[in-house]
């Protein structure tokens, strides 16, 4: 005589004493992306797998070393940008007066004619490179 098997364990979260906040999206159809984006972060951040307190406190940690940077990035960064490009132009050519700008957009400008002019014959012209080698292109 065949014995019923027992019930399914309760999910892990009951188990552990309650259920977590990533289980249970919240009514109001207004604050459901900010949670679904919450939820994206602290997966990203692998913050999920902390205690409520661990997470406060290295919210607390990262987020304003993260502000700090990118405000040091947008602030000072182009002046340093612009006298590392001039101590450039005097060590290369000799004269800081030199636009390091334009050499830049021109060597833009020279590879992407390069790429209008020879990349299609290397990246989707099958028979004009099968042509060139003498054989068949297979893939």
């Amino acid at each position: 005589m065949a014995r019923a098997l027992p019930p399914p364990p309760p999910p892990v979260a009951v188990r552990l004493g309650g259920i977590s906040r990533y289980d249970r999206q919240p009514d109001n159809r207004w604050l459901r992306p900010l949670w679904k984006k919450g939820v994206q972060i602290d997966a990203h951040l692998c913050f999920s797998m902390f205690e409520w307190w661990e997470t406060v406190i290295l919210s607390l940690i990262v987020f304003p070393i993260t502000a700090l940077f990118w405000y040091s990035a947008f602030t000072y960064f182009p002046a340093h940008f612009e006298y590392i490009s001039r101590r450039y132009a005097y060590y290369v050519f000799g004269d800081e007066s030199v636009s390091t700008l334009a050499l830049v957009r021109a060597w833009l400008v020279a590879a992407w004619a390069w790429v209008l002019a020879e990349g299609g014959k290397l990246v989707g012209d099958g028979a004009a490179l099968a042509h060139d080698v003498g054989s068949k292109v297979e893939l």
